[in-house]
């Protein structure tokens, strides 16, 4: 039986780095997604900047067209002041410039603080736009390489899956059947040891009759509790160490 056991723990090997292969291949494109993600961020920011800039260059512009539109209200009413006729028509014109220039001065005041703002802006979508190139050059090297992790992993994969056929298929179809059954309900290993009369899959103590029954080694025999597939490592472990000195004899 301890052959059958090596045999179903090579599969079992070969299952845990085909696992281990896919596993890895299938986080790598939430990886890469979070890269291109942060990507568009780092263009939705550069854009915003530009736009930022815009509003505000637009601002001033709208604050000096408004700036001259009381510009040149103060000049033609101080012109009509020679014209008029009355005080009270001549009231009224001073106080339409001296409320312009309130305005005049209110706006003037405006387009400094937008002028500030506009440096600023400026500043910042330059400074973006310096770095954007730079950045997205890394992330786009950063995915190139998951990229080729992924295609690495995949080929790993199908190679470990070929092997792992061929060894399936060499297996006696009832063990084949059951260890195939196991594999998919524990979702982990389907073949574990004894040791120091626990199964090592479940954690939980085996019977004498149990361990007597795996060292005659009539037939394979499955742990009480979890029906895992169990074996007596210490039983194994000797056998392979056995047949690699015969392989590999000592010269005396």
């Amino acid at each position: 039986m301890n052959d059958s056991i090596k045999q179903l723990l090579n599969v079992q090997a070969h299952d845990s780095e085909l696992d281990g292969f896919r596993m890895e291949s299938a986080a790598i494109p939430k990886r890469v997604a979070a890269l291109k993600a942060e990507i568009q961020a780092n263009k939705t920011s550069l854009e915003n900047a530009k736009k930022d800039l815009l509003q505000f260059q637009l601002a001033k512009k709208q604050k000096d067209l408004d700036l001259e539109t009381r510009e040149t209200a103060i000049r033609k009413h101080s012109g009509e002041l020679n014209a008029v006729k009355t005080n009270e028509a001549y009231r009224a014109l001073v106080g339409e410039i001296d409320k312009a220039k309130q305005e005049k001065s209110a706006l003037e005041d405006e387009v400094l603080v937008l002028m500030d703002q506009i440096d600023q802006a400026n500043k910042v979508w330059k400074d973006k736009e310096a770095s954007a190139k730079s950045i997205e050059s890394g992330l786009q090297g950063q995915i190139s390489t998951w990229e080729a992790k992924q295609k690495e992993f995949d080929a790993l994969a199908e190679k470990k899956l070929a092997e792992r056929e061929g060894l399936v298929a060499a297996l006696a179809a009832p063990l084949r059947e059951s260890y195939e059954r196991l594999r998919q309900n524990k979702r982990a290993n389907a073949v574990v040891p004894i040791r120091n009369g626990q199964c090592t899959g479940c954690h939980m103590k085996v019977s004498p009759n149990l361990i007597n029954e795996i060292s005659r080694g009539k037939k394979l025999m499955a742990c009480e509790s979890c029906a895992r597939i169990v074996y007596l490592e210490e039983e194994v472990s000797k056998q392979v160490s056995d047949e690699a000195s015969k392989q590999h004899p000592s010269i005396t």
